[in-house]
């Protein structure tokens, strides 16, 4: 086979990954103004609550959505364990069939989700009466908002599972045929609650109804794209394999979107929610300049799995080498024209309280997007260890400079740790990449 084909497929599915992630980026710019005029800062802080927690619920996979892909990437293109790298904690279990893989996979991933569901569920009155700083008049209405999405987990933890068995066979088209409209949807649909009611309760009922959605046309998908994905027995057989893998890729599932979002958490609680709404706003628009790092990282994800090393050195330096590009640009536009761009785009006030925030966070995410690259190669080459141990040294860091951060300068001190955090994330990965394709 030509080395062309390969390269124009992966040309091919990261373009596919740019439209499932700047469309819900383009939907967002439209919607967010929209929905702070209409329902006020504290009620789209809640709203912004409410994203965080269908985003990080989604991770109650342990790690398996991300097995799986590296689990059936690898099988099919023929390697065991002894076949990559000693660092590969995953055997491809070349007897066991992949629909067995996936059945098992995903039978154990829904019942993650349930167990996701009562968590949320045990954990609403907590949230809405002691972690979070909610006005006494709105606490009633967050508490039946939040107990809407309890049912919706254990279908946001299989739709992880089924975009992980997806994106194994490389079928990314069909996921972003998915993602697409959802992720619009998760921004334009409170907006068709809003003629009738401010109120998140149909809000949030309407985004728990969109996960129920999701699931459908994620399994007629995996339906179309994999002829093993088909009922039957569920095998007991790779789960050991799947949770060796996913067992360490947990801790960095974990502890990733804590680093990602407790910032806002805990702006609701220590300040206010006005607060959060001046801080989450430059933050949800910032986080869609990772659309590029992530289309790229997430298509090189299972190339990673299934390549030899040399091939993997020459996609890991080009996929860096575009990204950082990116990521200069990025910081070189956002600095100057930040303060113009929020006063275009929301209001003075915003403006104002938001701009540092988001110059701060440029940076951030700018390291951050750097690291998408060695922490897809690292994982794909299934040293799921090294990244949870990265994770764990990084909140033990994050934590109380989160902490002292924003008590010496609100929420800019807390941009400040989170730039902080993201640029140790980036140098350790990119230290244990190195020496990795050094030895290539």
């Amino acid at each position: 086979m030509s080395t062309a084909r390969p390269h124009t497929a992966l040309l091919h599915n990261m373009g596919w990954n740019l439209l499932g992630q700047i469309a819900p980026m383009l939907a967002a710019l439209i919607a967010i103004p929209l929905l702070i005029q209409k329902i006020g800062n504290e009620r789209f802080g809640l709203l912004a609550i409410g994203w965080i927690l269908i985003g990080y619920f989604s991770l109650f996979d342990f790690g398996l959505g991300r097995a799986l892909t590296q689990s059936i990437a690898a099988r099919r293109a023929g390697k065991r364990t002894d076949e990559s790298s000693k660092d590969v904690s995953v055997d491809v279990l070349m007897d066991v069939s992949v629909a067995d893989i996936i059945r098992s996979g995903l039978a154990l991933m829904f019942a993650l989700g349930l167990l996701a569901g009562l968590i949320l569920w045990i954990s609403v009155d907590y949230l809405v009466a002691s972690w979070l700083n909610i006005a006494p008049n709105l606490q009633a209405e967050a508490k039946q908002s939040l107990l809407l999405l309890v049912p919706a987990m254990p279908l946001v933890v299989l739709t992880t599972g089924l975009r992980g068995v997806l994106e194994g066979v490389q079928a990314f088209r069909l996921v972003n045929l998915v993602r697409t409209p959802v992720g619009v949807l998760t921004f334009v649909a409170p907006l068709l609650v809003l003629p009738f009611s401010v109120s998140l309760v149909p809000i949030f009922a309407m985004l728990s109804a969109l996960r129920v959605l999701t699931l459908v046309f994620f399994i007629m998908a995996c339906r179309r794209a994999l002829p093993e994905f088909t009922l039957g027995k569920i095998s007991r057989r790779p789960l050991p394999e799947l949770l060796r893998f996913g067992g360490w890729m947990t801790v960095s599932n974990l502890i990733g979107p804590i680093m990602v979002n407790m910032d806002r958490l805990v702006i609701g609680a220590v300040l206010t929610m006005t607060a959060v709404s001046y801080y989450s706003t430059p933050h949800e628009m910032i986080l869609r300049a990772l659309v590029v790092p992530g289309a790229i990282a997430g298509v090189c994800f299972p190339v990673f799995a299934a390549s030899d090393r040399l091939s993997a050195r020459r996609i890991f330096w080009q996929s860096t080498q575009a990204v950082a590009v990116c990521m200069l640009l990025l910081v070189l536009l956002v600095w100057p024209l930040a303060e113009t761009v929020l006063r275009w785009w929301l209001n003075d006030e915003f403006a104002r309280n938001s701009a540092p925030v988001l110059r701060w966070l440029a940076v951030g995410v700018a390291f951050n997007g750097l690291a998408h690259i060695p922490f897809a190669y690292v994982q794909g080459i299934g040293a799921s260890k090294v990244t949870a141990q990265f994770h764990l040294l990084e909140l033990a860091i994050y934590a109380p400079l989160l902490y002292v951060c924003i008590h010496w300068q609100g929420i800019i001190g807390v941009a400040i740790a989170w730039t902080v955090r993201a640029v140790i994330d980036a140098c350790c990965l990119f230290y244990y990449a190195l020496n990795k394709l050094r030895a290539a």
